[in-house]
């Protein structure tokens, strides 16, 4: 008989140790809280899609799409950095954060999605603005540009792995939520990120989970919270990505790319076939000491990246 090896024990959620409560935040991040923002909504495809704003409309713009099952929130530690120069709107997905759930979601209706929602929050009232997208939004942001790339000024796509065919997944990532917690307190105990990672930030990581949450029924009908996501969100997707050679032939405007240096998911062998697909001229940005979550690992340099990058001279 074989003997299989057990497998290594799963670490503990990153919040469970705060039993709930908030971990200390630094100044630096209190202070980007306190920077205004508008927020509205639009609808696209009869779904109601939230945005949040900052900075004055008439500065040049962009728009920051988040990764899958996150939410607009994801950028806070971001987008105030960028605001003193620029118009910055991010938006929930379809199917994410406070947007509207569908029976079905497509990639270019989340395009349609991130054009209409940086358009209702002001991002074009300068001219074409720029597109930042992490993970599953980068993905986002290749379909707006190879859609709607003549709009804009061009884009950045924050760890998204451009793989071969041959290694491209062929199958939806795990199902996720639809588990209704007792408390909130126990919910945010629950909360880990996709694909799991440390992140010594624990501030940005209760910050982004208290917002992932919303009230609703238990199976016994009594109060409780849940995630926000669509729970069957993978599920629904219909997302036919093509090779990675017609993907950085579709682009309509310039891309430039970025990872976490430790990133598990855009590897070195990963971000070299990148750099050969997309060509020896494009932008390619490697954040130190961040791993696939970057904007939360190292938001700061990652601020400052976006701050050079979609300033006058590139694009």
């Amino acid at each position: 008989m074989t003997k299989t090896s057990p497998r290594p024990a799963r670490p503990p959620a990153p919040l469970v140790q705060y039993e709930g409560a908030k971990p200390p935040a630094p100044a630096w991040f209190e202070r980007a809280l306190a920077v205004p923002t508008e927020t509205g909504t639009v609808i696209v495809d009869n779904a109601t899609i939230h945005w949040k704003a900052w900075g004055e409309t008439g500065l040049p713009g962009l728009i920051l799409v988040h990764g899958g099952v996150a939410h607009k929130d994801w950028w806070d530690s971001i987008a105030p950095f960028l605001a003193e120069t620029r118009r910055v709107v991010a938006l929930d997905l379809s199917g994410m954060g406070g947007s509207d759930h569908r029976d079905a979601y497509r990639m270019d209706t989340y395009a349609l999605e991130a054009i209409t929602a940086g358009r209702a929050g002001g991002a074009f009232a300068a001219g074409a603005p720029f597109m930042a997208g992490h993970s599953f939004g980068g993905f986002v942001a290749l379909a707006t540009a190879a859609e709607y790339g003549a709009e804009l000024a061009g884009i950045a796509v924050l760890d998204s792995p451009v793989r071969p065919e041959r290694e491209q997944r062929n199958s939806p990532p795990p199902s996720r939520g639809g588990s209704v917690y007792a408390s909130f307190e126990a919910a945010l105990q629950r909360f880990r990120l996709l694909p799991e990672q440390e992140c010594a930030n624990a501030f940005l990581l209760d910050h982004i989970a208290r917002q992932s949450l919303k009230p609703a029924k238990r199976p016994d009908g009594s109060d409780g919270w849940t995630w926000k996501f669509d729970p069957h969100l993978w599920s629904k997707l219909t997302y036919d990505r093509g090779s990675p050679a017609d993907i950085a032939a579709s682009l309509k405007c310039r891309v430039a790319l970025f990872r976490g240096s430790d990133s598990s998911l855009v590897t070195d062998e990963v971000w070299g076939f990148m750099r050969e697909t997309f060509g020896a001229d494009t932008t390619m940005v490697s954040i130190p000491d961040a791993k696939h979550h970057l904007i939360l690992d190292q938001p700061i340099a990652v601020a400052a990246a976006l701050e050079v990058l979609t300033g006058p001279g590139w694009g």
